[in-house]
This record gives structure tokens, C-alpha cells and sequence, in this order.
């Protein structure tokens, strides 16, 4: 897809992540397009995968997580960073999975690189500056569903994404800004 075209459907589908139920791909300026913000404003984004089986367990977390933190005025986007997540694979998984959230694509790691995210789930919540720049508040963890690789919990007892995004709306500091995520690995572009 050329550069114009690619620049076109992102408009279209609302890169900036603040439209529900629409899935678009980022490029160089689409990346920057979630990246930018309001003073105050709060995104929170989740690396997530439609085949990683613990992505897919706290599917609805993701989703209570998103009206949360819209029901608090931020912004929340579920992004796909394997370059074979088309938009259509993209629209069915959230279709399955019960997602309303906006999706973004991201086959190039922009956003991957630019956060540095290195498994899917994999937490960022982003808080802007009076200057419009942002500052990552959380890092990490949802929650304690596993509490490592193949060992799952019935249920989660610590919710440290929804903590942050808390303190991050109340202006404060996150008491611990980074929890190791577990999950799939994001094998890095090259």
C-alpha cells in the first residue's frame, strides 16, 4: 500500500485511538497520531495477540478496562503488533473476544519500539504534560491472573493496570511504574 493510501485509511479509521470498534494500521505518522495528546490527557494501550492464549484470557478485563478508563475521559487502545494481524483478522478476533475497544495495527513496531514493548499483554499507560509531551506513568502487568508462564490462577486478586490508570487520572505517581509483563514474545522486526 503506498505511503498516500496508507495515510488516507488511517484518517478514515481514526489512528489517534479514539474511536471504538475500528481497527487501523499505524505508520511513521499514525504512531505519533496515539502518541500526542492534550495536558492531562491519559491513553492507555495493550499490546495484545490474537494467539496468545494469555492475551485471549484477559480479554475481558481489556474491556472493562477500556469503559473504565473512558468513563474517566481517557483514551484506550488495544494494539496488534505481529505484521500478519490484518484488520480483518483484527475485527474478528474482537469480534469473538467481545472487544469495543479501537485496535491498532501495528505491523512495523512503531509503537512496539517506540514504548518498548516486548510481550503480549503488555500494559502502557501514558499520562501528557503541560507541554503535550508524554510520560509513561505504568508499564507492565494487567494483573495476577499468571503468575508466571503456565501458571494461571482461577482469579486475579491484584489489579495493578487498573491501580495505575486510578492514580494516573488523580494526578499521582504510580507506586510501581514497571511489573515484568508475562506473556508471548514480540518477536522484534528487523
Amino acid at each position: 500500500m503506498s505511503k498516500i493510501m496508507l495515510l488516507l485509511s488511517l484518517v478514515l479509521l481514526g489512528a489517534g485511538c479514539t474511536s471504538t470498534g475500528r481497527v487501523s494500521a499505524t505508520g511513521e505518522s499514525s504512531s505519533m497520531a496515539v502518541l500526542s495528546g492534550q495536558p492531562g490527557d491519559v491513553v492507555v494501550l495493550i499490546f495484545g495477540s490474537p494467539d496468545c492464549p494469555i492475551s485471549n484470557a484477559l480479554a475481558p478485563e481489556y474491556e472493562r478496562l477500556y469503559e473504565h478508563t473512558a468513563d474517566r475521559g481517557g483514551r484506550f487502545c488495544l494494539v496488534h503488533a505481529r505484521p500478519d494481524v490484518t484488520a480483518d483478522v483484527a475485527k474478528q478476533h474482537a469480534k469473538a473476544y467481545k472487544l469495543s475497544m479501537p485496535i491498532i495495527l501495528d505491523p512495523d513496531h512503531d509503537l512496539v519500539d517506540a514504548l518498548d514493548a516486548t510481550v503480549t499483554p503488555e500494559a502502557v499507560v501514558l499520562v501528557f504534560d503541560e507541554n503535550g509531551k508524554w510520560k509513561k506513568r505504568y508499564q507492565g502487568q494487567i494483573n495476577d491472573l499468571y503468575a508466571s508462564l503456565g501458571n494461571r490462577r482461577n482469579h486475579a486478586t491484584q489489579f495493578w493496570l487498573r491501580d495505575a490508570i486510578d492514580v494516573s487520572f488523580d494526578g499521582g505517581e504510580v507506586e510501581l511504574a514497571y511489573r515484568k509483563p508475562i506473556g508471548c514474545y514480540i518477536e522484534r522486526r528487523r
